[in-house]
C-alpha cells in the first residue's frame, strides 16, 4: 500500500523533533513582581530582544538554551540589580531516552527548558533618598 519512500519521509520528519519540541514549544508567560514596592522602571532582556517597562509586569518569551531572561532594575529610587528568571528541564525532555536524537534537537531549540511562572525581582530602595523628578 505505502512504499518505502513514504516511510522514509515520515521517519525523517519525525526525527526532526524531540519530545520537548513536540509538547512544550511556543512562548511562556512569566509574572515579574518586585520584592519591595512597585512601579519601578526595569529593562527586560529576552531571547528576542530588550525592552523597558515597569514592575509588576508580564514577560512573554520563548525558551532558549543560549539566552537567559534578565530583569535589570533601572530606576532612580532603587539600587541597580539584575535578576535572572529561573528555569528547569521539562519532564518531556527526559522521554528522549526513547529517541536519543531528540536530546540534541531539544537542546538546540531550547524547548528542553521551562521558565518559572513567577519571578521575584530583587528591588532595594536607595538609602540616600530618591532623585526622581
Amino acid at each position: 500500500m505505502y512504499n518505502s519512500k513514504f516511510y522514509g519521509i515520515c521517519f525523517c520528519l519525525f526525527s526532526l523533533s524531540g519530545c520537548a519540541t513536540m509538547f512544550n514549544s511556543g512562548s511562556q508567560t512569566i509574572q515579574a513582581i518586585p520584592s519591595n514596592g512597585e512601579g519601578m522602571r526595569v529593562n527586560i532582556t529576552t531571547p528576542s530582544g530588550t525592552y523597558a517597562t515597569k514592575l509588576p509586569t508580564t514577560i512573554v518569551a520563548e525558551p532558549s538554551t543560549f539566552h537567559k531572561i534578565l530583569v535589570d532594575v533601572k530606576d532612580d529610587c532603587y539600587e541597580p540589580t539584575q535578576t535572572a528568571v529561573p528555569s528547569t528541564v521539562t519532564p518531556s525532555f527526559i522521554v528522549n531516552v526513547l529517541f536519543w536524537p531528540g536530546f540534541i534537537i531539544d537542546t538546540l531549540t531550547g524547548t528542553m527548558w521551562k521558565y518559572n511562572n513567577t519571578v521575584s525581582v530583587n528591588t532595594v530602595p536607595k538609602t540616600g533618598g530618591c532623585s526622581k523628578s
